[in-house]
């Protein structure tokens, strides 16, 4: 396979500027059917897929659960807020995705009909929030090696663990009896056979570290749809030709893992979607916990080895941009 190396951080920001969100807006009449809404960057929007509304994760799912004894009868609506190259702080704007989630919540739970609240939210985002590291003028550009670009990928990840913590805060307040689900991230080079391949799966692994600090807070009674572990060893199969974003399969991948965890079973990866190419590498060649629990607790030991680990793949990312 020729090189799938795009500019710095790319492995990690999963954007696509040149797309709008998948806006689903619902009549203000009086909804009759429940509401699923789904929050996030361009994974949430399907981008990678041949029809992000239908063949991405969101839409997957939402076929599925449509299909199923839970909402056969009274339906279900989908409200996909989801931005390409959102943020988590994108998603705290006073006009962001949370504030009208936050208003559809509401205006569903004042509105005396019980059966149209909103049932399920998914999140899915954290990555592109590195993207800032990588402004022409940012210090971890001028300097990968300096103290300073240093404190900013420690402050980075502080900063996505206190956004989304705060993300969910919100939304158990409003929803308190939603179902919340969070889609940790995957490591787009793993299998690949990249020189890079290692140190981008140890850059996902601190970001998905963070994810899922904010996500096992007892409170917000989220549940993890972790899907790291699910893609590695599958780049050549699962990811699109951006090398970036998964392709219909690797959506059909995360719409598995997080209907399992809807559904509170086990993760069962369809038979056709299995078969790794003759020239592949292994899959899962580097481990991880499956539920995240191993990699929260070395977070929050902040090993040495932990914080230069997350410096190393983040100045490697930087450099190799700007070559």
């Amino acid at each position: 396979m020729g090189s799938r190396f795009v500019p710095p951080l790319a492995a990690f920001l999963f954007l696509s500027l040149s797309l709008s969100p998948i806006l689903t807006p619902l009549a203000h009449a009086q909804a009759s059917a429940p509401l699923y809404l789904a929050l996030g960057d361009s994974l949430a929007f399907g981008v990678g897929a041949g029809s992000p509304a239908d063949q991405g994760y969101v839409g997957l799912t939402t076929a599925v659960l449509r299909a199923s004894e839970r909402f056969s009868e009274s339906g279900l609506d989908l409200e996909n807020l989801s931005a390409p190259a959102a943020t988590t702080a994108d998603l705290l704007e006073p006009e962001g995705q949370l504030a009208r989630g936050l208003t559809e919540i509401l205006r569903r739970a004042a509105d005396g009909d019980p059966g149209n609240d909103v049932k399920l939210i998914s999140l899915s985002i954290g990555a592109n929030d590195l993207l800032a590291l990588a402004e022409p003028d940012a210090p971890c550009v001028q300097n990968a090696g300096s103290e300073t670009c240093r404190n900013l990928l420690t402050q980075t990840l502080a900063d996505v663990q206190s956004n989304i913590t705060e993300v969910l805060g919100q939304l158990r307040e409003a929803a308190p009896d939603a179902e919340i689900y969070v889609m940790n991230l995957y490591n787009p080079y793993s299998g690949s056979g990249e020189e890079f391949e290692l140190i981008a799966s140890v850059g996902v692994q601190q970001l998905n570290g963070v994810i899922g600090v904010a996500a096992a807070i007892e409170e917000f009674d989220a549940r993890l749809a972790p899907v790291f572990e699910l893609f590695q060893g599958r780049a050549e199969q699962w990811i699109a030709q951006d090398g970036i974003h998964p392709n219909d399969d690797g959506y059909r991948v995360m719409a598995e893992a997080l209907q399992a965890a809807i559904e509170g079973r086990p993760v069962s990866i369809p038979e056709d979607l299995l078969a790794l190419p003759s020239d592949a590498p292994p899959a899962n060649q580097v481990t991880a916990s499956g539920d995240g629990v191993d990699t929260i607790v070395v977070l929050l030991a902040l090993p040495a080895a932990f914080i230069a680990g997350a410096f190393l793949s983040s100045a490697y990312f930087l450099m190799r941009g700007r070559a």
